[in-house]
């Protein structure tokens, strides 16, 4: 049977389908000062393009409530980010979910409430 031999990509759009703002960070940067973040306001959606097959790891935050993903995709990717988080509970002893995949090519690895409330655009000047 054939197979590949050239790397492709995908895409992964994140929409925010929520009211309130989100931000899509690298998990390695969370919690750092960084110009790599992503504001998406209500309404807003950010396409990032991945090398298929390849894993990524991200932070998601709206409001207070935090998620780490990781997204392993061979196609095209739409994800909004209210499926993202578990709806009914609380984020509140951290919870470590496992396999829980809302979105075909991504899983949601944790889920915490963030202790600080501060939504910020690095590339505001």
């Amino acid at each position: 049977m054939p197979s590949i031999s050239q790397s492709y990509e995908v895409v992964l759009d994140f929409t925010n389908d929520t009211r309130d703002s989100a931000t899509v960070q690298l998990l390695r940067d969370y919690g750092r000062p960084s110009n790599r973040i992503v504001l998406l306001n209500p309404g807003d959606t950010v396409s990032l393009v991945l090398d298929a097959g390849d894993t990524y790891q991200y932070t998601l935050k709206t409001k207070s409530k935090v998620v780490n993903i990781t997204a392993r995709a061979w196609r095209d990717v739409i994800c909004e980010v209210s499926q993202l988080f578990l709806p009914g509970s609380s984020p509140w002893p951290p919870t470590y979910v496992s396999s829980r995949t809302p979105v075909s090519g991504i899983t949601v690895d944790r889920h915490f409430r963030e202790a600080r409330f501060c939504l910020f655009d690095y590339n505001d000047p």
